[in-house]
């Protein structure tokens, strides 16, 4: 089934912001959220712009994903279609919050007439989204539900994969922004969009990675407000959700239990939403999650497999569970089953994605820029949407060829004739072996009744 949303026209490429090298633009990343920048090039064939955020990382963002400041002048014209024509039907509306000027028509939803303060979708999303889920209460709340009743792009227009993961334009959400599918984020049951983690309003806890273990309808399907179910899991989901969260966050493939992934497990026990496996004492989680990293090698490898610790457990390829049969999404009647088209690559990884549970002592990755308007908390991150592929394992160190450290005793003169045969001395035998810092071996031979190093 299609949004009613979707019904809007095709939308035309986006038209070249007013911005400049130098100027100071509001950038919305893969998490849904708008960060402070600085840009430092404008691509025109790309159509996008290069950006510096507040942590001195440069990223590539699209045109529809920047906000320039607003231009000062008495004479406004509408920042989507650049015209200053007005009538009594269509007039022009200034934000009250970023004074940007919109047509009430060119606004989506149409803009309210009057001089009442207004303030425009961007700034609506930009204060109520947070990481974990936007505000429930309030009336940036309340603003925020009335405009995600329609989307700001046309839906069925969008060119998806074949397993309905990524599209060619780059949006998602009901903010149109970028996103990762398996990076925080729900795919509704019935229009099959992806929506960002921080734009809903209907989360009671922090997502993981990867997490599909809901049923999630959007605001658009429903004509009022979401809804989600949380979907039953199994220990063996549990222990592939933990480790695939970890591997995303401390950018590593394998995790000691006792140490890195039972502390999280329990630390975030509550936020994991486990169902029936929550009432789990503390002192079974540790067996429970034993058996199954043990037991299932079609998902997980210890480290014994790998000659390490016994103790160590990743995953056989770094990627989300599969979610439960009753997760499925029925097949949704827009254009993404109809032509296989690979999502363009981004020129560099994502400024970062939100990690909101507490950290182990598994090592992290720098914070994500500062973000202006919504709230903010020092959190980890990746550096790329799409896991990195594991680093290959070092070059195994090759022994030195063994040379004797002694050289053989010198063969004895032949006796006079007279005299008897010698008894023949015993061959050297190797007591002990070692290898110096510079790599040369030594031995310590046992030779003539004697020892020699």
């Amino acid at each position: 089934m299609e949004a009613s949303g979707g019904g809007l026209p095709p939308q035309n490429p986006p038209k070249p912001p007013q911005i400049g090298e130098g100027q100071d633009v509001l950038a919305r990343w893969t998490d849904g959220l708008l960060y402070l920048g600085i840009v430092k090039k404008v691509d025109a064939p790309r159509r996008g712009c290069l950006i510096q955020f507040e942590d001195n990382s440069q990223f590539f963002v699209l045109w529809k994903d920047i906000s320039p400041a607003a231009e000062p002048g008495d004479d406004p014209s509408c920042c989507v279609c650049a015209g200053n024509s007005r009538n009594a039907e269509n007039s022009l509306v200034r934000c009250g919050k970023c004074g940007h000027a919109y047509h009430q028509r060119c606004h989506v939803p149409p803009a309210p007439g009057g001089a009442a303060p207004w303030s425009c979708r961007r700034c609506v999303f930009a204060v109520a989204t947070k990481r974990g889920g936007a505000l429930r209460r309030g009336p940036q709340a309340r603003a925020m539900l009335r405009m995600k009743s329609v989307l700001p792009y046309a839906l069925g227009a969008l060119d998806w994969d074949p397993a309905h993961l990524h599209n060619l334009q780059h949006c998602y959400c009901y903010c149109g922004g970028p996103g990762h599918w398996n990076l925080k984020m729900l795919q509704c049951s019935r229009c099959r969009q992806w929506f960002h983690e921080a734009c809903t309003q209907c989360l009671t806890r922090p997502l993981l990675y990867g997490d599909r273990f809901y049923v999630f309808e959007c605001s658009v399907c429903r004509g009022g407000a979401e809804s989600v179910q949380r979907l039953p899991l199994r220990w063996v989901d549990v222990a592939h959700l933990l480790l695939y969260h970890l591997s995303i966050c401390c950018k590593k493939k394998y995790f000691d239990l006792e140490r890195e992934i039972l502390p999280f497990a329990n630390s975030n026990w509550e936020a994991l939403l486990l169902g029936p496996l929550a009432a789990t004492p503390r002192s079974e989680r540790y067996g429970r999650l034993l058996g199954v990293l043990s037991t299932h090698k079609d998902r997980f490898v210890s480290g014994r497999e790998m000659k390490k610790r016994s103790g160590l457990f990743g995953l056989q390829s770094r990627a989300p569970p599969p979610p439960p049969p009753a997760a499925s999404l029925s097949p949704g009647r827009g254009k993404g089953g109809a032509r296989r088209r690979p999502p363009p690559r981004r020129c560099q990884d994502p400024p970062g994605s939100s990690y909101n549970f507490r950290r182990t002592e598994a090592r992290g990755a720098a914070s994500a820029p500062i973000r202006m308007f919504a709230s903010f908390h020092p959190s980890n991150k990746p550096s790329s949407p799409t896991p990195d592929p594991d680093p290959a394992p070092p070059p195994a160190r090759r022994r030195p060829h063994p040379r004797p450290a002694v050289a053989p005793p010198p063969v004895p003169a032949p006796p006079p004739v007279s005299a008897p045969p010698p008894v023949p001395a015993p061959p050297p035998r190797v007591l002990a072996r070692r290898v110096t810092l510079d790599g040369t071996v030594q031995y310590l031979l046992e030779w003539g009744g004697g020892a020699l190093l």
